[in-house]
């Protein structure tokens, strides 16, 4: 199960469902994401991401190279170390990396404001921008409290099992001797 935090694109009645930003919805039980992109928190931050770099191509962002790159590898790293943190199999270490892609988001956020303040964008454009970083954030915030709760680490320790069982299983498999059918 993996609580919301990942996407089955057919759910019971067969159709896909799609919200206001393009992700499709998790049921509140699905199988555990098999890929990083299947998880919530990273589309978010896909979705707000794709709005930065449209912004940072427009003048006058587009030449204040400084801030544009601060931007561009804010949210780069917000959308990286989410799915980095997804290849550690350990809740609490993929927490670790949930918790950097956070701070990316925080920093974006921060060179936004800058961004006003220097009268390179509008308050109102900063604000349109920031409903998609709010939807990430409550995301990432969403995927960090199921990786730091026991349940995550239950259903880790439950899945090494199995996968332990599977391996046991194929080794026994492939250690018995043949035996020798031609004669």
């Amino acid at each position: 199960m993996c609580f919301g935090f990942c996407n089955d694109p057919t759910p019971s009645s067969g159709k896909s469902r799609t919200d206001r930003l393009g992700i499709v919805p998790a049921p509140s039980k699905c199988v555990v994401a098999k890929h990083y992109w299947e998880l919530r928190a990273w589309q978010a931050v896909v979705t707000f991401k794709e709005g930065i770099y449209d912004l940072i191509e427009r003048e006058p962002l587009a030449t204040d190279f400084k801030l544009r790159d601060q931007l561009r590898e804010s949210v780069a790293s917000a959308q990286s170390h989410i799915a980095e943190g997804f290849g550690r199999f350990d809740p609490l270490d993929n927490a670790r990396f949930v918790k950097m892609a956070r701070a990316s988001m925080l920093e974006c956020h921060n060179h936004l404001g800058d961004a006003v303040d220097r009268k390179l964008i509008t308050e109102e454009t900063r604000r349109n921008h920031l409903q998609s970083w709010e939807v990430a954030l409550k995301e990432i915030g969403g995927w960090l409290d199921y990786l730091q709760s026991p349940e995550a680490k239950q259903n880790a320790e439950r899945i090494r099992q199995q996968r332990a069982d599977r391996w046991r299983a194929r080794s026994q498999r492939n250690s018995k001797p043949k035996r020798n059918t031609e004669r």
